[in-house]
């Protein structure tokens, strides 16, 4: 499980509170409406559903993109180029990749919008990948939360809209 950062997760205490909060405070920004027009289209499936979307919404969320995406990027990939090329060099190839698949995904892509779509998911996949490695120690798992978490609650935001 150490292969893919299935860890218990170790930190330094303040250092984590502080790297959390500043993913939370660019994520809150990468989420303004302005941008999530462009960025999270899957949300719109639960447009105006209420409460019948929290649970498909929580789901979904954690399992499909929380876990399925940190353990993807996060676990295999970013340890993979972390190992060859070093930290800074590894997490930002993997932003990149994380980002250009989030870009193939989407549809209908503009240049506005296909820049938004890769700028967003790249410094997500900048700020996941600089958590697991630097400040958890390898542990994938503060990642899947917070990218579930933040996944959700965009979803419900559209579900209670």
């Amino acid at each position: 499980m150490k292969y893919f950062g299935l860890i218990r997760p170790k930190s330094d205490g303040w250092g984590a509170v502080i790297a959390i909060a500043g993913y939370c405070m660019i994520w809150a920004a990468a989420h303004l409406p302005v941008f999530t027009q462009y960025t999270q289209p899957s949300s719109g499936i639960y447009l105006g559903l209420g409460a019948r979307a929290i649970i498909p919404a929580f789901i979904i969320s954690f399992l499909q993109t929380g876990f399925w995406e940190e353990f993807l990027f996060r676990g295999f990939i970013n340890k993979r180029l972390t190992r060859l090329f070093g930290n800074r060099a590894g997490i930002a190839v993997q932003a990149a990749i994380f980002g250009g698949v989030h870009l193939l995904l989407a549809s209908e892509v503009t240049l506005l919008s296909g820049s938004i779509i890769f700028t967003t998911t790249a410094v997500g996949g900048l700020m996941l990948g600089y958590l697991a490695e630097k400040t958890f120690h390898g542990s994938t798992i503060p990642g899947i939360m917070l990218h579930g978490f933040g996944n959700f609650v965009i979803d419900l935001f559209q579900a209670l809209a």
